[in-house]
């Protein structure tokens, strides 16, 4: 990654001093490419060098139930926000906006901001300028968060939720955001849509752009995205509204995940992100809790769905009886809950996880 930075920004340089005009383009790509890899990085490889202040992971990462919250970033376009606009509205959805200050700047990005708001959408900060705020005096990135705070309320809006740019944060800027009363709010899934809309017709992600792309998927944004929230079960989806190949691509995605029984939320949503709405999260259910129907049992695990074991030892119905997972030699064990392990309940026909201790196996 630090070979192709370096690279990317030595030709900006060469070209800056031949005077050519790509050299703005150019450096924004290289800044992009290693701003989103280095987020990737921390949600899914668990790097996280940011002693506690990282402006990308989200206080829940589980426990989403399929429950998807749509963000958007960068905008407002009016080219291309009141397309996804209408796509929200045709499936009913709210989701939330992350502006950037600077684009609201004539009647027709300020009427978008209206319509966000009328249509019962979530206007969030995401910054001035969009710039790397991790690397501004505290000074500059008061200011960058300061003024599109002003625009937010301006508009009507209540600001609540706040995005660093490339999730790149600093502990002083964390500290300076939340002070303002502002939740933090990174994301679990990048639909890396803005690698697509790199190339020229906004259907291909190049490897030199966004490496942590599956290549089955670099030409299928939608499967690419789709795959990522069936992994997590839903979660805070990351897109960008001022890219026309994200409003073409957005209806699919929608309509494949009603089609898989997902559903839409807020990210103001407590039962979904209760950490990041400040609330405790409800208990987890787990293997050996008891149940009376597999509703309680709203737990996965590598693909497989938690369900309700009501059968007795003598064959007689029972009402009460304890979430279990299907299993073949191993079960998962959870913090602070009994340690489990994988048996048969059917006189071995298949493998059951069920709890070493609970007063259902005295």
């Amino acid at each position: 990654m630090f070979a192709r930075l370096s690279a990317s920004l030595s030709i900006s340089t060469v070209l800056l001093v031949s005077g050519c005009v790509g050299s703005a383009d150019a450096q924004h790509e290289a800044e992009e490419t290693s701003g989103f890899e280095e987020a990737y990085q921390q949600v899914e490889l668990g790097k996280q060098d940011v002693g506690g202040c990282s402006g990308v992971l989200l206080p829940d990462s589980s426990g989403f139930n399929r429950r998807v919250a749509l963000t958007f970033d960068d905008g407002p376009n009016p080219a291309t926000t009141p397309r996804v606009l209408d796509i929200l509205k045709a499936h009913g959805i709210h989701a939330t906006f992350f502006i950037n200050g600077q684009r609201v700047n004539n009647a027709a990005s300020r009427a978008v901001l209206r319509r966000i708001l009328n249509e019962g959408h979530i206007l969030a900060n995401h910054s001035q300028q969009h710039l790397n705020l991790k690397t501004l005096s505290g000074a500059a990135l008061r200011a960058q968060v300061d003024q599109t705070n002003q625009i937010i309320v301006t508009a009507g809006g209540t600001p609540e939720y706040f995005r660093f740019p490339f999730g790149s944060a600093s502990c002083e800027g964390m500290s300076y955001v939340r002070d303002q009363g502002y939740r933090v709010t990174g994301w679990h899934i990048d639909s890396a849509d803005w690698c697509y809309a790199a190339s020229s017709d906004g259907s291909y992600c190049a490897p030199r752009t966004f490496q942590y792309v599956e290549d089955r998927y670099r030409r299928d944004m939608v499967a690419g995205t789709i795959a990522q929230i069936e992994r997590k079960n839903g979660g805070v989806v990351l897109f960008h509204d001022i890219h026309r190949s994200t409003a073409d691509k957005l209806d699919a995605i929608i309509t494949e995940l009603e089609t898989k029984g997902f559903s839409f939320v807020g990210v103001d949503d407590e039962a979904a992100f209760p950490r990041l709405n400040g609330a405790q999260p409800a208990r987890a259910p787990f293997i050996g809790d008891p149940c009376s129907s597999s509703v309680q049992c709203n737990f996965t695990y590598n693909g497989r769905e938690g369900v309700c074991h009501l059968a007795s030892s003598t064959g007689a119905p029972v009402t009460q009886g304890f979430c279990t997972l299907e299993c073949e030699g191993t079960c998962p064990d959870l913090a602070g809950r009994a340690p489990t392990f994988c048996t048969s309940l059917d006189e071995g026909e298949s493998g059951s996880c069920v709890a070493k201790a609970a007063p259902q196996f005295p």
